[in-house]
């Protein structure tokens, strides 16, 4: 069952992206477009880069998260979804973290951001919990 579930996650991911998006995203990990910042090409904003290098938590959720947690695929809770959230947040940064890292359920690990980093997997996890924050 769950290999049916990660084939269907990779393929719903497949749709997202274009032959010029793949081609992008390959030429910034080998590092082949100079003309952008090294923090443009991670997706972080200046005033991000004084801290530890990686992708921001809203890059790492469009590239992997958002092809479940915008659905609720899989059982995935929806993104900024308060009621399918609320018994989750309970368990804390720490656990979301550790969960969405080595897998969970029916998480494949690091929700197929193979080469993310713990870090960028937090970022990620408190992304998604921001979303839940009302503001006015």
């Amino acid at each position: 069952m769950k290999k049916y579930l990660i084939l269907i996650s990779l393929l719903f991911t497949s749709l997202f992206i274009t032959p010029d998006t793949y081609e992008d995203e390959v030429r910034k990990r080998l590092g082949l477009l100079k003309d952008l910042p090294v923090v443009a090409m991670l997706g972080m904003s200046a005033d991000e880069s004084d801290g530890p290098v990686g992708r921001s938590g809203e890059a790492v959720y469009n590239q992997g998260c958002a092809a479940c947690h915008t659905a609720g695929l899989a059982g995935a809770p929806m993104f900024a979804s308060l009621d399918q959230w609320t018994d989750r947040t309970s368990k804390g940064l720490e656990v979301l973290t550790a969960n969405a890292y080595n897998g969970y359920n029916a998480m494949p690990a690091k929700g197929m951001c193979i080469d993310c980093s713990q870090l960028e997997i937090e970022r990620s996890v408190q992304y998604m919990l921001d979303a839940l924050t009302v503001t006015e």
